[in-house]
């Protein structure tokens, strides 16, 4: 009898986490009431939330050769996609990247800005140059479009319309020549065609006629009418190869007079566009190339512990995945809490975290509470919403992926006066009270104001003085067989929010 109402003491300490007290007559070989007691006291009265979850770093970054660093993952839950937060990743994917050294491990603590890798960037550096070759050009043709032709163009341009026009003036002055030598030409065969006339037509008059002068004043005539039309066909023929060479020079002179315009007039606003367009390309261009090299040593981005190490000396860095993962404070944990209890938590809120492999708790602050329910899976009806601890200064031991136990402390009173919850009877609407045992033993029923109220522990602002002894039970002994009744269910102090029997956080219309 005796081990079992002190086990039943021990519940209720737990329970109250105060002295509790079984006070009253008891009766040798017959039936008899002990009261259980409890000092009113000052003291804490906190509400409190609990889940289980995991430890994790805030941040892993992954990184490489020849681009920023990644975020690889991300304990807090944002409106972005996440991904990669260097820029110039696209351009230096494709370069090969040997290792020269590392000394990053597993398992390090490392400072921001520590060395851990390095790389022979031969191939980034060569790369480099041929994107400052690009750069080069297209700055100087920008250069030329939008300052104008130099004298030295200016010049050019004037020397080659003169060659084109004096071509031109040389074939409309051979043409010329040319007419007028075919022209002689001409006059020349029609004179002896005249003549040849003139000649026949004499001897055809002689008296006596002269047969054999007559034949060869025909044939005469007849050779000079034929060296007529061969010399008609040869000037014609000229005449009209001297006008084409007119005609071919004077489309010379109109290309050349056009090209000489293109060649000292400034370039068109779109021209210059586009060559901006061009320099700005090949400078995003050089900008990434440089940052390849650079790059070329990785570099911790912030104070962290190396998580991964994926590359080794002498050997190609990966294309793909990432040569090396940090993991960088705070260390966070990451608790599924109940529909009953996220309307009670707020961002903010002091939390402890009790890490359950190397048995310790670590204070921690609500860093987040995200809004949408999280699947519950299966057939399971218990909806959870992810909330986010920040903890505060962890030891060592506390490692990512560890189970811990997130406590929450949702409301809390310092100094309070207090009672165990069990002392409890009535209800929100009727009001509440307690029982009073008296130095003379007796018991007497008064009435209490309550503030915040939690499955342990009740605030009393009025009624009842500190040093008071309250009523949380009785115990009835018969035949070494104890049976224990108390003044409030247990089981309905968990109705209230936070814990409390009602009337919000605090339960008991707790504020």
């Amino acid at each position: 009898m005796k081990t079992r109402l002190a086990a039943l003491a021990l519940i209720l300490v737990g329970v109250g986490a105060v002295a509790l007290a079984i006070v009253g007559p008891s009766f040798a070989g017959s039936a008899s009431s002990k009261y259980i007691t409890s000092t009113v006291s000052t003291g804490a009265v906190a509400a409190t939330s609990v889940a289980n979850g995991t430890v994790s770093a805030s941040t892993v970054y992954g990184l490489k050769f020849g681009t920023s660093a990644d975020i690889v993952s991300s304990a807090a839950t944002t409106s972005g996609t996440g991904g990669s937060t260097g820029s110039n990743a696209a351009s230096t994917g494709s370069l090969t990247w040997p290792v020269a050294t590392v000394s990053a491990t597993v398992g390090q603590t490392v400072k921001k800005g520590d060395t851990l890798a390095l790389a022979d960037s031969a191939a980034a550096q060569l790369a480099l140059t041929s994107a400052q070759a690009t750069l080069a050009s297209a700055q100087a043709k920008l250069d030329t479009d939008s300052g104008g032709p130099s004298a030295l163009n200016k010049t050019q341009a004037a020397y080659q319309l003169n060659q084109s026009q004096n071509s031109y003036n040389q074939a409309v002055s051979n043409r010329s020549i040319t007419n007028r030598q075919n022209a002689l030409t001409l006059s020349q065969a029609k004179a002896s065609v005249t003549a040849a006339q003139a000649k026949l037509k004499a001897d055809k008059a002689a008296v006596p006629q002269d047969p054999a002068a007559i034949s060869a004043d025909t044939n005469a005539l007849t050779q000079a009418q034929s060296n007529l039309s061969s010399t008609a066909l040869k000037v014609s023929q000229s005449n009209t190869q001297a006008t084409q060479q007119v005609t071919n020079a004077s489309l010379s002179l109109a290309s050349a007079k056009l090209t000489y315009q293109n060649n000292i007039a400034p370039a068109a606003s779109t021209t210059v566009t586009a060559d901006q367009a061009q320099v700005d390309s090949a400078q995003a261009a050089v900008d990434a190339a440089q940052a390849a090299v650079t790059e070329g040593t990785i570099l911790a981005p912030a104070d962290g512990l190396i998580v991964a190490v994926n590359i080794l000396p002498g050997v190609n860095a990966p294309s793909s995945g990432y040569a090396i993962e940090e993991s960088v404070a705070p260390m966070v944990a990451s608790a599924s809490f109940t529909e009953s209890d996220i309307s009670n938590l707020k961002v903010g809120q002091a939390a402890s975290v009790t890490v359950t492999a190397p048995n310790v708790t670590v204070d921690g602050t609500v860093s987040q509470i995200v809004p949408v329910a999280a699947s519950s899976g299966g057939s399971s009806s218990v909806v959870t919403f992810s909330v986010l601890v920040t903890l505060t200064s962890p030891p060592a031991t506390v490692l990512s992926g560890m189970s811990a136990t997130v406590t929450v402390t949702t409301a809390s009173v310092a100094g309070a006066l207090r009672v165990p919850s069990t002392a409890l009877t009535g209800s929100a609407s009727t009001g509440y009270s307690v029982q009073v045992l008296g130095s003379d033993g007796a018991v007497s029923t008064v009435s209490v104001q309550v503030g915040l109220v939690t499955t342990s522990m009740a605030q009393i602002t009025g009624g009842v003085s500190e040093g008071q002894l309250v009523v949380v039970g009785t115990t009835s002994t018969r035949n070494s067989t104890t049976t224990t009744t108390s003044g409030v269910n247990l089981g309905g102090l968990t109705g209230g929010g936070a814990g409390g029997f009602g009337g919000g956080p605090g339960g008991f219309g707790g504020r």
